[in-house]
């Protein structure tokens, strides 16, 4: 067995090992001091490519050249920037692993069984570093007692719980995708299929409806076709499984039931008298984050969504909303009274990009993301078979519905979730053929 792992680990190289070792510590909180060491491993890797004509970029491929105009709108952005020294930090935190990885894992000179490997190992990075993820706060809920829920679990004690269930949204769809499509055998699929479970429970005591409504949707569409194969072992398996929930969670169903039947309550989309909605609140914050971007449309404040307060007060638009009668106004002056900086953001990811970034961060980011969806339902059309492309293909459409629904009201963009994982992935798998000429 020994054997066999060291040729495992010997069959890959070892930049393709760090670039990997990266996705999945990113992943993990408390372990910035192991980014840090690996960051500085990737760079010396990709200068070492670069020095041994090892890196090649494919100039035929679409996802190059989105890649490449994003990465200049984001240079000129923080260098135009007004708050310089804010935006070169998510330069060095975020962009520059970005580069790294994508180098690493998509630009080596490779052939099609190499690229295949390589680029499912990368998928089990993210995965892995999901499954530790809800065992680290699955501990957490443990430690503190089943009985305990959002309402009554300590998150200062509670630091894996805390925040699982977003990041949750985003990364079950590529965890479920490996589920299903990955090969791997019998224990293996069990453990993995018991760790999704643990972690929807985890995103059902979290009280966080957006993730609820995310994950659920997305993985039911995912298991769609297995449950209609199989629908009588599914209704079984339902209605075990609901009894069971419901007898486990009889203790805290009335606070549950009530958080998240609000999901479906007119008062949660609008403003009165007693006081603003949630989701007014929402938009009051696009609204406010709105009038900024206006005075710089086209590059935005540069990187990093901490400065959003700093923006308001200093540019004088919080002023300017204080002397205004409209009830819009008045939501968003109440928003910056309770938040300060590091806490106010824009709570919406194509906001928060056109504020750090403009019209041309959104634009070159986006043509990433369709040509990454474009790839995916490619995929689909050419009949892969089992493995890592089709995990690759349904993952990632799973993952872009999550991606989208959960960031209506979060920021998820840079250094989150499996967005960079996955262009990689699919620069390895389909980047050549568009150099092809029936690609496509």
């Amino acid at each position: 067995m020994i054997t066999n792992i060291r040729q495992y680990v010997m069959s890959y190289a070892l930049t393709t090992w760090v670039a990997c070792a990266y996705l999945l510590f990113s992943h993990l909180p408390g372990t910035a001091a192991m980014v840090n060491i690996l960051v500085g491993l990737m760079l010396v890797s990709t200068v070492t490519l670069l020095v041994r004509h090892r890196i090649v970029f494919n100039a035929k491929s679409g996802l190059v050249w989105a890649f490449a105009s994003f990465l200049v709108v984001v240079l000129a952005s923080v260098l135009l920037s007004p708050y310089l020294e804010e935006s070169l930090r998510p330069l060095r935190r975020d962009i520059l692993p970005m580069v790294l990885v994508f180098v690493l894992l998509a630009a080596q000179r490779r052939n099609k069984v190499e690229s295949d490997r390589m680029a499912q190992l990368a998928i089990w990075a993210i995965v892995a570093a999901f499954l530790l993820r809800t065992v680290l706060a699955f501990g957490d809920w443990w430690g503190q007692g089943f009985e305990n829920d959002a309402y009554s679990i300590d998150r200062n004690i509670a630091r894996f719980f805390d925040f699982f269930a977003i990041d949750a949204a985003i990364m079950m769809p590529v965890a479920t995708a490996a589920l299903l499509y990955l090969p791997m055998r019998i224990w293996a699929r069990v453990v993995l299929g018991t760790l999704l479970v643990m972690a929807y429970v985890l995103v059902v005591i979290s009280g966080i409806r957006a993730a609820l409504l995310t994950v659920s949707l997305v993985t039911l569409l995912q298991l769609a076709p297995l449950l209609w194969r199989f629908k009588w072992v599914t209704l079984v398996v339902v209605s075990v499984s609901l009894a069971g929930a419901m007898t486990f969670f009889m203790p805290r169903i009335d606070k549950l039931t009530e958080r998240y039947a609000t999901i479906v309550t007119v008062s949660t989309y609008q403003a009165s008298d007693q006081g603003y909605s949630s989701f007014y609140e929402r938009r009051s914050i696009w609204k406010g984050a709105l009038d900024m971007i206006k005075d710089r449309p086209l590059l935005g404040y540069g990187l990093g969504w901490q400065k959003f307060y700093n923006v308001a007060h200093e540019k004088g638009y919080y002023d300017k909303w204080k002397q205004s009668d409209k009830q819009i106004d008045k939501a968003v002056v109440k928003y910056f009274d309770y938040v300060n900086y590091g806490s106010a953001n824009p709570h919406n990811v194509w906001v928060q990009i056109l504020f750090e970034t403009g019209v041309l961060g959104l634009l070159a980011y986006a043509s990433m993301l369709a040509i990454l969806c474009y790839r995916a339902i490619r995929a689909l059309r050419h009949k892969y078979q089992a493995g890592v492309a089709q995990c690759f293909a349904y993952g990632t459409l799973a993952y872009l519905v999550s991606y989208f629904m959960i960031n209506m009201m979060n920021g998820l963009w840079l250094g989150a979730g499996a967005t960079l994982t996955l262009l990689a992935v699919s620069e390895m798998l389909l980047g050549t053929d568009e150099s092809q000429p029936n690609a496509g």
